[in-house]
């Protein structure tokens, strides 16, 4: 941005000197003089314009520095869908990247700063270096990116893009910057994989819809167990639906364990398993259980019951032995079962 405390003295200190000079200049009736003072009045506009020239182009570069700093982080936002695909973010339904988005196994939070400079920062996206502390470990360490120097595929423009994409996260680094106006790349990177990869979208929508199920309860002994389904509110239900939720949301059952749902809301609901772990367009998985039986038509009603004893099947529907499942009228109703042998 200009400074235009700096243009208005500029400009205050030339009208007093050139002022002053042309009383002089006119004040001597000696042409000599007047020449000698005509002269000292045009060095003095040269001077005297030098400074504002000196702002106008430090302002031009300022400009063309933060226009490169914005594209820059509009690239990142492509690399980064492109390449950080392994649960390095999730979003909400709200349409927002949760605060836990990361990449290489760092929080975007420990990446930006003061504690990690742009060289080492550099150093983390050219080299590959992965988070030995995270919780979730890559599965083929050969799959993380990296640029081209270490084996991998990012090109030298991508480390910077990366780069600017993860700082611009940090309204701090940004200020210190003199970065105006640049807005956060994660705040529109939902509305880029809706447009060009749904698929990725809808993996990020299920992981933030799986953190919210949190740790497993019971305890797994085979005995036949119970799971409410409660309105908002009622019975320390922990709602993660404005219709109604499962209680437990979140239940670890052994195989051959009975389970039976009762529901207790004032709307009619089903129990319906879910295949794999899409919940973003949940795709019923009837041969596992299914309340309706294939239709919304067939609910369990307000009062009423429906029972299903877990079967091997069951536990080898997803790798993780986890299943999730939905009602098929409200699916943003979820739950999820923690099956062991």
């Amino acid at each position: 941005m200009i400074n235009y405390v700096q243009a208005v003295i500029g400009v205050i200190l030339l009208l007093i000197v050139v002022g002053g000079l042309l009383y002089l200049f006119y004040s001597r009736s000696n042409a000599v003089t007047k020449t000698g003072y005509g002269s000292l009045i045009m060095l003095a506009l040269v001077s005297l314009m030098i400074p504002l020239f000196w702002i106008t182009e430090g302002n031009n570069q300022a400009q063309a520095q933060q226009q490169q700093f914005q594209y820059a982080v509009e690239q990142g936002q492509q690399v980064y869908a492109q390449n950080c695909v392994d649960q390095c973010y999730a979003i909400k339904d709200n349409h927002i990247v949760m605060d836990t988005a990361s990449y290489n196994g760092y929080t975007i939070a420990q990446l930006n700063g003061s504690a990690i400079s742009d060289d080492e920062l550099t150093r983390i996206i050219a080299a590959g270096v992965y988070n030995p502390q995270a919780v979730h470990q890559p599965a083929n360490a050969n799959a993380v990116p990296k640029s081209q120097d270490y084996g991998g595929a990012l090109l030298p423009n991508d480390i910077i893009y990366l780069r600017s994409f993860i700082r611009s996260a940090d309204p701090a680094y940004l200020k210190q910057h003199g970065y105006t106006g640049i807005k956060n790349g994660f705040d529109s990177l939902p509305d880029y994989l809706q447009a060009n990869n749904p698929a990725q979208y809808q993996a990020a929508v299920t992981l933030a819809n799986a953190g919210q199920f949190g740790l497993a309860t019971g305890d797994a002994s085979g005995k036949p167990v119970t799971i409410t389904i409660e309105d908002p509110g009622k019975n320390g239900a922990a709602c993660n639906s404005k219709t109604a939720c499962f209680t437990p949301i979140n239940l670890k059952v052994k195989v051959g364990t009975r389970i039976t749902w009762v529901n207790n809301s004032s709307t009619p609901h089903t129990v319906t398993a879910i295949t794999g772990t899409n919940t973003a367009t949940p795709q019923a998985a009837p041969q596992i259980f299914d309340s309706a039986k294939g239709s919304v038509a067939n609910t369990i009603p307000a009062g009423g019951k429906f029972t299903y004893t877990v079967t091997k099947a069951a536990y080898d529907f997803n790798p993780s032995h986890a299943v999730l499942y939905y009602c098929r009228i409200h699916p943003d109703m979820l739950a999820q079962l923690t099956i062991v042998q």
